[in-house]
C-alpha cells in the first residue's frame, strides 16, 4: 500500500504532531523525513542535527526512518518536496497544516496546494483543530487510526473507479461511507428520481468493489464541497479520501479539481488526495454534418467560426467523449483551404492539434491544400508537408480572405502555405 512515506517537516509544533499520527498508515515500512531549509542549508546550519534528532525519536516506534535535507531551487518549496518524493520513490507524501484553510496557511499549508497540484504521488494532509489554543491538548488530530472510518465522495467517473479500487485494497476491516452529492436541492421536482438513480449506482459500486468490511452509502443534495464537509463532521470520520480530479476536469489540464480543492480548504479532517492513474479515451474522426455544432462550440473561443455542410469537412479530437480540438478543410471554387485548427485551452499541450491535422491531411491530402499559417506555426505545418509560398500563388478565392492585409500578410501575422498532393 504505502510502503515508503515521505514526511515533510519544518520542526514546528504542528509538524511534530504529524509525526505522531503516521503510525496507522497501511503498509508503512520506511519513513523518509524531509526538511527543506529556507534559503538552503547554509542559512540553517543546525537543520541537519535537528532533523537527525527528530528521526531518532520517530524511529523509536520501530519503523526505519531516514532523514534528508532537500535542496530548494528559486524558493519553490513545493517543487522541492515533489522532486524529493519522486527521487525517493515514495508512495505517499504526508504534510501538516494549520488553521481552517490548509491551502493558504504558512506551515507547509502555503505549499500544500503546489504539492497536490504537481505531485504524481498521493498526498495526505493532516489538519488539526485548535491551532491557536494555548493548551496543546486542545489539538484534536485523528491520530489513533487515520484509516479507521473513511468518507469517500464519488461522482461515478473514472477517477471514482480508481479511488474505489484503492480503498478496496486496504488491509484490515475499515468503515467506508460512499457519498454522492446531487447538485440540486432536495425540493427540486426531479430530486426523487435522481436520488433513486444515484442510490442504485452506489449500491452497484458497493457490490462491485467491497466484499468485506462495513460499507454504507449516502446521497445528499446541494453544493458538493459544503455537503462533503458537513457529512464528514456529522459522521465523525477519521479520513476523507478524494480524487485529485472530478468527472469534469480529469481529462483536461486543470491541475486540481474544484471539489478536491474545496474539500481540502474547508474540512478540518485528514484529507488524502489521490492521484489517479488513468488511461484517457482519445479518438479522432471526421464529423458528420449533423455534428458541426460541436465544432462551433470549440470555435466559440476562436473568432466565432461557423461551419457550412455545403463546403466543409471537419475533423475532431474527442477526449473522453468531449470535443477537444478541431481542424477544417473548406472547398472553395478554386481550391481547398485548411483553417479552423483550434484546441480548447484546457486541452492544450497534449498533441491534440497534431492529431486533428494529421487525420485531415490523410483524408483530404490527395488534392493540393492551401492555408494561411500564423508565423509561429510555420514549422508545425511544415511537418505535414506544407511549405511557405508567395501570396500570389494562392488561389484567388483563398487569397481574398486576407485581402484586408493589402499584401502585407507578415504584418497580419500570416504566411501563405501550400501542400502538394500525396
Amino acid at each position: 500500500m504505502f510502503s515508503r512515506v515521505l514526511v515533510a517537516t519544518d520542526f514546528s509544533f504542528h509538524s511534530d504532531r504529524v509525526l505522531e499520527c503516521i503510525g496507522g498508515i497501511p503498509g508503512l515500512e520506511e519513513i523518509v523525513l524531509a526538511h527543506v531549509p529556507a534559503g538552503g542549508p547554509d542559512n540553517d546550519p543546525a537543520a541537519g542535527e535537528k532533523l537527525k534528532k527528530k528521526a531518532a525519536i520517530l524511529g523509536m516506534s520501530g519503523i526505519p526512518v531516514r532523514p534528508i535535507l532537500v535542496q530548494v531551487k528559486a524558493g519553490d518549496t513545493a517543487d522541492a518536496i515533489v522532486s524529493a518524493a519522486a527521487q525517493e520513490r515514495a508512495s505517499l507524501i504526508v504534510m501538516g497544516a494549520r488553521g481552517t484553510n490548509l491551502l493558504r496557511t504558512l506551515i507547509l499549508g502555503s505549499v500544500s496546494r503546489g504539492v497536490i497540484e504537481t505531485s504524481t504521488t498521493d498526498v495526505l494532509v493532516l489538519h488539526f483543530k485548535g491551532e491557536d489554543a494555548p493548551d496543546p491538548s486542545a489539538m484534536e488530530p485523528f491520530c489513533k487510526n487515520i484509516f479507521f472510518k473513511i468518507l469517500c465522495p464519488v461522482d461515478f467517473s473514472k477517477p471514482t473507479a480508481d479511488l474505489l479500487t484503492f480503498l478496496s485494497d486496504l488491509p484490515l476491516k475499515r468503515e467506508v461511507i460512499l457519498l454522492h452529492v446531487l447538485p440540486v436541492p432536495a425540493f427540486d421536482k426531479d430530486s426523487d428520481a435522481l436520488e433513486m438513480e444515484a442510490s442504485a449506482k452506489l449500491g452497484e459500486l458497493k457490490s462491485a468493489y467491497f466484499h468485506t468490511g462495513w460499507v454504507r452509502t449516502l446521497v445528499r443534495h446541494g453544493d458538493p464541497v459544503r455537503e462533503i464537509a458537513d457529512c464528514a463532521q456529522k459522521e465523525d470520520v477519521s479520513l476523507i479520501t478524494i480524487s485529485r480530479y472530478g468527472s469534469r476536469d480529469y481529462a483536461t489540464n486543470i491541475p486540481l479539481g474544484r471539489i478536491a480543492a474545496g474539500v481540502a480548504e474547508r474540512v478540518q479532517r485528514p484529507v488524502l488526495v489521490r492521484y489517479p492513474l488513468l488511461h484517457l479515451d482519445v479518438t479522432v474522426r471526421e464529423l458528420a454534418p449533423a455534428e458541426f455544432s460541436l465544432a462551433e462550440q470549440v470555435w466559440s473561443g476562436y473568432r466565432q467560426q461557423k461551419a457550412d455542410p455545403a463546403t466543409d469537412r471537419i475533423f475532431a479530437v474527442f477526449v473522453e467523449g468531449l470535443p477537444a480540438a478541431v481542424a477544417r478543410c473548406r472547398r472553395h471554387q478554386d481550391g481547398l483551404e485548411v483553417d479552423g485548427v483550434f484546441v480548447q485551452e484546457e486541452y492544450r499541450n497534449r498533441g491534440y492539434a497534431r492529431k486533428a491535422v494529421q487525420v485531415l491531411v490523410s483524408a483530404c491530402g490527395k488534392e493540393t491544400l492551401y492555408m494561411h499559417s500564423t508565423l509561429d506555426l510555420i514549422g508545425f505545418y511544415g511537418t505535414f508537408g506544407f511549405v511557405p509560398i508567395p501570396e500570389r500563388e494562392l488561389p484567388e478565392s483563398i487569397r481574398a480572405r486576407f485581402g484586408f492585409a493589402e499584401g502585407n500578410l507578415e504584418g497580419a501575422d500570416a504566411s501563405p502555405m501550400k501542400r502538394p498532393p500525396g
